[in-house]
């Protein structure tokens, strides 16, 4: 499992340098437009008429649509802090290469233990959305801060404060490669925001 968990992790990072991601709240569209992923809303479509009742109560999914990668997001569902994480967690099961010819539709923000890649996708949306070197290097500690910051639903930062107070504790910050490219990319966005916190 904890092969899982760093190789979603580690994606996430890499999608962020790739993207040239270096602020918060991460821009996903323009990591779906980098990686061809279209996104539409249930309302939009009449696709979503093929689909299980159970399916289309879901926050959404990702399908391969003739070859392309779609997200479909439930756009009744009334939280767009919620629907981003959302996006990120279905861009994860489309970066990750999951297999998405089999519908599985969001419906929880808490990682599974027994499905992998929804655990993969949540670690991914969660770091992605959420990178753990830049709410550190801006000390950032409560829920309240994570979601204003990263515009991102109260369970999803409840969620990472846990895990950020567990990172806190061990000081394992910036210790891959990878994170640290990532921490020197969101520089000039922490020197800024620290000078305003």
């Amino acid at each position: 499992m904890y092969n899982n968990y760093k190789k979603a992790r580690n994606m996430s990072w890499e999608v962020l340098l790739k993207c040239g991601i270096r602020e918060l709240p991460v821009d996903l569209n323009a990591i779906a437009n980098f990686y061809g992923i279209k996104i539409s809303l249930y309302s939009d479509t009449n696709l979503t008429q093929l689909f299980k009742e159970d399916v289309l109560a879901g926050d959404g999914f990702i399908i391969s649509n003739n070859g392309e990668k779609q997200i479909y997001l439930n756009n009744k569902i009334n939280n767009q802090n919620r629907r981003r994480f959302t996006v990120a967690h279905e861009l994860g099961h489309g970066i990750l290469n999951h297999n998405i010819l089999i519908v599985h539709y969001r419906n929880s923000e808490i990682d599974s233990e027994t499905d992998l890649q929804e655990l993969e996708a949540n670690v991914f949306a969660r770091d992605l959305t959420m990178p753990a070197t830049v709410l550190a290097a801006l000390n950032i500690h409560r829920p309240d801060e994570i979601m204003k910051l990263c515009n991102i639903s109260k369970k999803s930062a409840e969620i990472r404060a846990k895990r950020m107070a567990l990172l806190y504790e061990r000081n394992v910050f910036n210790t891959h490669p990878i994170e640290r490219e990532v921490r020197k990319q969101f520089d000039d966005f922490i020197k800024k925001k620290r000078y305003l916190l």
